[in-house]
């Protein structure tokens, strides 16, 4: 995996014969630029005036000032019993699902416009204990608490996961020869979350202030776009990881 931090930390120059216009339009950076689901954002993110970049493993990025950054990184293998798997095997889903995407926002951070936001796109449900998954649900889980903790500590972005549901993408892919109930209703079924969905959750999120959705995992199956959202408000410890207590 090629990561330069020097050439990804530098600040594009604008120049003087840039065009209003370009000057206005909001940046978008999308950090696994290559999966499904952001290939399927990016033309959604160009009709409505954004400016977008990407980046996938093995690129090198430079990037101007920037409004959103998508993080659309993500692995499921290795499939199987946790103490089957090889170790490397094991961690390198952990880097990838974790480690490489908050190394990326270090080190574009200082880049960041004012009142800019990072939406982190979570797995389909990693809550819920799955055999086989504990690599993919280990670090998912995790990504979602960092989104809340980073978020807390970033006063002037908002920080939020969006959990899009199954989507049927090459990703699942990694999960041949091993027993998925879900997944396989989902297949059967014809169940896939549209992208146009999940980027209607992605404006929504990005319209909200900082303290109805920062921090917050937001699926798109909730009731965000109904008269339910202000429980957002009201209850700040709605969609984050808590104990439960009785």
């Amino acid at each position: 995996m090629s990561f330069d931090h020097d050439v990804l930390a530098r600040r594009l120059d604008h120049c003087h014969t840039d065009t209003d216009i370009t000057e206005q339009m909001k940046t978008a950076i999308i950090l696994g630029s290559n999966s499904d689901i952001a290939q399927g954002l990016r033309p959604l993110l160009d009709a409505d005036g954004w400016r977008v970049d990407g980046w996938r493993r093995g690129e090198q990025i430079w990037t101007p000032q920037w409004d959103l950054i998508i993080v659309a990184l993500g692995r499921v293998a290795p499939v199987g019993w946790w103490h089957e798997q090889d170790g490397d095997d094991w961690e390198s889903t952990m880097e990838s699902n974790l480690f490489l995407p908050i190394r990326l926002l270090r080190a574009l951070w200082p880049y960041r416009k004012p009142d800019a936001a990072v939406c982190w796109l979570a797995g389909s449900n990693p809550n819920m204990i799955m055999d086989g998954y504990s690599a993919y649900n280990v670090s998912k889980m995790a990504a979602l608490k960092a989104v809340e903790q980073l978020d807390h500590e970033s006063p002037n972005c908002k920080i939020f996961a969006l959990g899009p549901g199954i989507v049927l993408t090459k990703i699942h892919e990694q999960s041949k020869g091993w027993f998925n109930p879900k997944l396989r209703a989902a297949r059967e079924a014809g169940k896939s979350t549209p992208i146009a969905r999940i980027y209607e959750c992605l404006k929504w999120c990005l319209e909200q202030p900082k303290e109805v959705i920062g921090g917050r995992n937001i699926c798109v199956s909730d009731p965000w776009d109904g008269p339910r959202w202000m429980e957002f408000v009201e209850d700040a410890d709605l969609y984050k990881l808590r104990r439960v207590e009785q």
